[in-house]
């Protein structure tokens, strides 16, 4: 029995110190993805983006320099695999160990495959090396004005490709036996559009009926205020007149006191 509990020890142990590891990973080093078209910042919401069909620039800021792997494809298989939650070696564009190439390899621009995966080098940027945000972020950029369809050996302009686009980004160490440790993930679907979102008359309207209901829920919270006080006024004005009373009526028996005994 002792050396079962011991073992049983010595196993939660390992598990504890591989928790911590994770842990340590994570809270060392993170990214975040966001994207600049027509110096417009787009942050990606709900996994998503919509960006018209001009060059943009891929934005990739982090607490220290790491290597990003980068799935890139006009199909959303991966994506879709990745939004699922599957780990990392049956995700379709990562399965493969292959030869990584940079995903900066082709001048301003994106090479499509679900095949494999490029990897983004720590610091590589198209802009100044080791710039940083006011709260000490590391900033790359990547400038994209092409997209290159590696099955069909196609190069396309933004402006003439017509499917959208599936960018899964992959923070990954590798472990004592040389195994993949994912740490984070970050998965976008890009969309093309005519007109940014906040920019159409839909938006708008929608956005002027939420601050016309925001308003109105003040106003609600202002007048419910408004109500308590009052309440609360008149709670106070019956105690004033309460304990004015029980005080005339305490001089009115000590001067009925004060007679009698006279």
């Amino acid at each position: 029995m002792k050396n079962v509990n011991n073992s049983g020890r010595t196993l939660t142990f390992i598990v504890l110190l591989v928790f911590i590891g994770i842990n340590a990973f994570s809270q060392t080093n993170s990214f975040y993805v966001y994207f600049i078209q027509n110096d417009k910042r787009i942050n990606i919401k709900e996994e998503k983006v919509e960006l018209k069909k001009e060059p943009f620039r891929i934005y990739m800021e982090y607490t220290e320099p790491v290597d990003i792997l980068i799935n890139s494809a006009s199909k959303g298989t991966t994506y879709n695999y990745a939004q699922k939650g599957k780990l990392l070696n049956y995700i379709p564009g990562f399965s493969k160990e292959k030869k990584i190439e940079s995903f900066f390899l082709n001048d301003n621009t994106i090479n499509l495959t679900e095949e494999i995966p490029t990897v983004w080098s720590k610091n590589k940027t198209h802009g100044e090396k080791d710039l940083k945000t006011s709260d000490g972020r590391y900033i790359c950029f990547r400038n994209i004005e092409k997209l290159y369809l590696i099955d069909k050996k196609r190069i396309f302009k933004i402006k003439d490709f017509k499917k959208d686009l599936y960018l899964v980004f992959i923070y990954a160490e590798k472990d004592k036996e040389g195994e993949r440790m994912e740490i984070q993930r970050e998965i976008v679907k890009i969309r093309w559009v005519e007109i940014y979102d906040e920019d159409t008359k839909a938006y708008k309207r929608k956005k002027k009926a939420t601050d016309k209901e925001k308003i109105r829920a003040a106003e609600r919270r202002l007048k419910r205020k408004q109500k308590f006080e009052k309440r609360e006024k008149k709670a106070l004005e019956k105690l004033e007149k309460k304990k004015k009373k029980k005080g005339e009526k305490k001089k009115k028996d000590k001067k009925t006191e004060d007679e009698k005994s006279e």
